[in-house]
């Protein structure tokens, strides 16, 4: 029975996973290794048999898992995160790719490499693990820092990187690829784009519906529904199903509702991701592996070097410090899926050995098995490479990195720039938009006409009706650039106009420009083949009259869709959110870190205040911020009392974090310590001829010396309910109490003895 296969497989695979991924951890390395080990173990290539018994099954339900993990990775680096990366990470990574091809290149003369060869190779080392890199930034706790974010940044734009190479790479020939590369790179930027705005538009909307329509199970069923969805066309645009989970796990990052969407989705994502991590350690064999163990030794070792270096180097090109840069580089070591599927291209045809997929996976193993213990002694390790830096170096490194800060702090740009500039930008991202629009309509048709109207009569009806509705589309989008255009050509005019050109002229001159610009553009993505010549002439005449006659409501709906754009992107940035940068400033000047910990369920200090716990007298580190149930209570009091699931996040040394961190997440309830927080009983007790006889319960401190709260008295004839302090305990009395069951017991010790 296939259910019954399906359940066993998966039972084995977690089984397997979680006793690989406890010991990997009491030893000291990360769990992503436990996975991968348990993936070997459990797969087809281990003798004596294979564990497994739907392999194909298992590889579908890993894909579940990276979809859950890139959009966990969406979450924790949202687009406003992303944008603050800025130019720094574009051009790092692109950076970064160019130094590794080159030292690579390196590597291929010295070891007698074709040329292919080199460039497979060079291939496969310029792309990290972003799940890797997610799943160990999380658990070694530096999320909060810079460099963890400058990190994260450049591992999903090396997977853009990967998808630029695979496209060279597939064509075999290097040269002559540039017209492919630019309309891959335009049309994945639409993508992007495209996918971006009409999910910071539309996704606001639905989660402000279901918060309030909807209970949080069907929440979370929708979420996961519109990921799925997403991530699937990712995948019918041809990329990769990772970038359309990352990018609405960015979107829904931006929305209040987030923190409720990540309390949902991490039980799935744990359980998933391992499912991920182990199919990627069945894909193993170790038996090729070990059998070219020197090439895969030596291909982990240079990746473990030279990855680093090139990544720090263009991190501090880009004027990053160089620690940080250091740091960010150490974090990009693993190298990613995208390394076994350059590794197949290249064998499959012929341009690699055929071990050399073995030997590529053996390598990113390695990588990972050191990535972990790399960055737990990064500190150590930037000292050595300070140490053997030659001392002309460091100085030209920190005399560079002085220039980098100098030019930021340049004297402000000119009036007429600052105003082209903003404009500048709408008109790339509009027109990026529309180019989406456009490029994706026909398959968004195909798809609709395969599945829905497959025997619809009235074909043409539909085809027409689709391009009326899309033109529609575009024309807000187009009139706001066109706006833009005549209002740059306008500052254009005045500015240049000041000397011997006339501002009309100028002014002129640019509008026809662009117009010629772009009608050329449009020629070139409006999709002609899928109507004929009269048809778009029809929808152009259209188009025209709409224009003139609708022309300031297209305005209205532009600036109604900007403001929205605008209003949840500055919703997303508030006060907590600056706190963090300003926070986050000066750590480095201070040797200062953030780090995070939940109280766990079973914490024996659960209910106590912080000013009990003494943590920065025990421990050094202070607690900043504790978030309880998506709420947040920024420089909490020491009266603040820590309940199971809370996440705080601390201040300290990296050491005084982690001194706190153990002790917060491992002080566990003794036993017989349970029924403190196992819940209140009510139970009667008989008042003796005692010490409290007669006395008021103001006046006897019964909730202080007990913890019991008095909810009744009985007497004969009377029956007082919740008393107040100045109500007496009289001997013989029934004294209804609440409070757990320790509580009690020390009430009735207390009756009797005071």
């Amino acid at each position: 029975m296939q259910g019954v296969d399906l359940i066993q497989d998966f039972a084995t695979l977690l089984l397997a996973a979680g006793v690989a991924g406890v010991l990997c951890k009491r030893i000291g390395l990360s769990v992503i290794v436990g996975y991968l080990l348990a993936g070997v173990i459990i797969g087809p290539h281990t003798p004596p048999f294979s564990m497994i018994v739907d392999e194909g099954r298992i590889m579908a339900l890993s894909q579940v898992g990276l979809v859950f993990l890139m959009f966990s990775i969406g979450l924790g680096l949202s687009l406003t995160k992303f944008g603050r990366l800025g130019v720094t990470t574009i051009v790092g990574t692109a950076l970064g790719a160019f130094f590794v091809l080159n030292l690579t290149r390196l590597l291929g003369l010295a070891v007698h490499w074709p040329a292919a060869q080199t460039l497979f190779v060079a291939a496969m080392l310029m792309v990290s693990s972003s799940a890797v890199i997610a799943k160990i930034v999380s658990e070694l706790n530096l999320a909060h820092e810079r460099s963890s974010q400058l990190a994260l940044g450049i591992t999903v734009l090396e997977d853009v990187v990967a998808v630029v190479m695979l496209t060279v790479l597939g064509s075999q020939v290097p040269r002559g690829t540039g017209e492919g590369m630019g309309s891959l790179l335009g049309g994945l930027s639409a993508f992007v784009v495209l996918l971006i705005g009409g999910g910071l538009l539309l996704v606001p909307r639905l989660m402000r519906r279901l918060e309030a329509r909807a209970d949080p199970e069907l929440q979370t069923i929708v979420v996961a529904g519109v990921l799925f969805l997403l991530a699937l066309a990712a995948v019918k645009a041809g990329y990769s199903i990772a970038l359309g989970a990352f990018l609405f796990g960015a979107i829904v990052a931006e929305m209040p509702q987030k923190s409720g969407v990540e309390r949902a989705f991490g039980g799935l994502r744990d359980v998933f991701s391992s499912v991920f991590f182990v199919s990627i350690g069945m894909m193993i064999d170790p038996r090729l592996v070990l059998s070219a163990w020197p090439w895969v030794l030596g291909l982990a070792a240079f990746a473990l070097v030279a990855r680093p270096i090139a990544t720090g180097l263009a991190l501090i090109i880009v004027g990053t410090p160089p620690r940080e840069a250091h740091r960010a580089g150490l974090l990009l070591t693993p190298l990613g899926e995208f390394s076994f599927i350059i590794a197949q291209v290249g064998v499959a045809a012929a341009l690699l050995p055929a071990e050399f997929y073995s030997v590529a996976v053996g390598a990113s193993i390695l990588t990972v098995f050191a990535m972990p213990v790399m960055n737990r002694h990064r500190d150590a390790i930037i000292r050595f490479a300070e140490r053997v830096e030659p001392g002309w170096l460091l100085r030209a490194m920190d005399a560079y990195h002085r220039w980098m800060q100098q030019m930021q702090e340049r004297p402000a740009p000119p009036l007429a720039w600052k105003l082209v500039r903003g404009r500048l930008g709408q008109m790339a991202i509009e027109g990026l938009f529309v180019t989406g629009v456009l490029i994706f309509s026909s398959p968004v048709l195909a798809s609709a006409e395969d599945m829905f109207l497959a025997s619809w009569q009235h074909e043409n009806v539909v085809t027409y009706g689709f391009w009326a509705l899309v033109t529609v589309l575009v024309l807000v989008p187009l009139v706001a650039i066109w706006r833009n255009l005549a209002t740059v050509a306008m500052i254009a005019g005045e500015s240049v106009g000041r000397g011997h050109l006339p501002a009309p002229l100028v002014e002129r001159t640019i509008k026809a420009v662009g117009a010629v610009g772009l009608a050329y553009w449009l020629y070139a993505i409006v999709p002609l083949e899928e109507l004929p010549g009269w048809g778009w002439a029809v929808l152009a005449a259209a188009a025209a009259l709409v224009v003139a006659v609708f022309s300031q409501r297209l305005i209205y709906w532009h600036s109604t869709w900007q403001n929205s754009l605008q209003q949840v992107l500055a919703d997303a940035t508030n006060s907590r959110e600056q706190a963090r940068i300003t926070l986050g400033e000066n750590l480095e000047a201070w040797q200062l870190h953030l780090g995070e910990c939940v109280v766990p369920d079973a914490a024996s200090y659960a209910g106590k205040a912080l000013r009990e716990l003494a943590i920065p007298a025990r421990f050094g580190a202070s607690v900043v911020e504790v978030e309880r149930n998506g709420y947040v209570v920024s420089s909490p009091s020491p009266d603040v009392a820590l309940y199971p699931g809370d996440k705080l996040l601390l201040l300290g040394a990296t050491e005084q974090n982690r001194a706190a961190q153990k002790f917060l997440e491992s002080e566990q309830r003794r036993h017989g310590e349970a029924e403190e927080f196992g819940g209140s009983v009510l139970e009667t007790c008989r008042v003796p001829a005692g010490p409290h006889a007669g006395q008021t319960l103001a006046a006897s401190g019964v909730a202080m010396h007990t913890g019991v709260r008095v909810v009744g008295i009985q007497r004969p004839g009377q029956q007082i309910l919740n008393p107040g302090g100045d109500e007496r305990l009289l001997e013989g009395d029934s004294v209804l109490v609440l409070g757990t069951l320790s509580e009690i017991k020390r009430f009735r010790r207390w009756l009797v003895e005071g």
